[in-house]
């Protein structure tokens, strides 16, 4: 893995002045998350899956991890930089990814391994099997997909070394919504939160809304004049988004104590 220092955008002075006393403390919180996401974004890691068990749990939690590091940062950056353009018809295509990718990693680390790994530790003894269940659930989130990308690479995975050139069969991901019925027993609020995004995103009135300025008590679309009425959707939701990248930072530190190797001994 390599490091290299980083900066994140700020949110201008002028988005600042515009949304609400009671959102503008939330905006330095955004900052720095952004902002230690940013420090952390430029590990790398080869995927490379040694053979040995244990080696490849510890790989696949590493590649995980970075990924999820990766793809956060690039949700902050992104969601700093449309928010100054007041280009909130992004935000809310942003907000809904960060809820889609939160709930499916949620989903695999306190559905699938993390009831997997209680029941390792509390012997202190992890079999080859087990190890190997873990491992499936580890790249079935990882590489999980739900369109042909072996076909529309083909060409591209030929030339990479350590992929094979025929076929693979790789796991069906999980439907977003399972992971929200599940998520949703125990906070209904995400499900409302989900709803609402999915309205901002697809044709109907919530996008339309995004796009909609208020000047006058009157209703305009399109044009630049007036207030965007998407600063008032961000004002309500931008406090739950952010929860969902402290949710994320809980579930990758959970992630990681899936490591074994130096707390357990493999049964032979």
């Amino acid at each position: 893995m390599l490091k290299s220092q980083n900066s994140a955008p700020k949110f201008s002075q002028n988005f600042r002045q515009q949304v609400g006393n009671q959102t503008t403390p939330l905006l330095e919180q955004f900052e720095e998350l952004a902002l230690s996401l940013a420090a952390r974004s430029p590990e790398e890691i080869i995927w490379q899956p040694p053979e040995n068990l244990q080696e490849l749990l510890d790989h696949y939690l590493d590649t995980l991890s970075i990924v999820y590091l990766k793809k956060y940062s690039v949700f902050s950056q992104c969601l700093i930089q449309v928010l100054n353009e007041e280009n909130y018809l992004l935000y809310g295509l942003i907000g809904r990814a960060i809820i889609e990718h939160t709930a499916v990693l949620r989903y695999y680390v306190t559905s699938k391994m993390l009831p997997l790994a209680q029941e390792v530790v509390a012997d202190g003894i992890v079999t080859e099997s087990e190890i190997e269940e873990l491992i499936q659930w580890l790249d079935k989130h990882l590489t999980g997909r739900r369109f042909d990308w072996n076909t529309f690479l083909a060409d591209d995975f030929q030339q990479i070394e350590g992929l094979k050139p025929e076929p693979i069969v790789q796991p069906a991901q999980v439907n977003i919504l399972t992971c929200l019925e599940k998520w949703g027993r125990e906070d209904q609020s995400i499900i409302r939160l989900y709803e609402l995004f999915c309205d901002l995103v697809h044709p109907n009135l919530g996008s339309t809304l995004l796009i909609t300025r208020v000047l006058d008590n009157q209703l305009i679309v399109g044009g630049e004049r007036g207030k965007p009425l998407g600063q008032e959707i961000f004002n309500r939701t931008f406090g739950e988004l952010l929860e969902l990248f402290q949710e994320v930072q809980e579930q990758l530190i959970q992630l990681q104590s899936l490591k074994f190797g130096e707390i357990l001994r493999l049964k032979q």
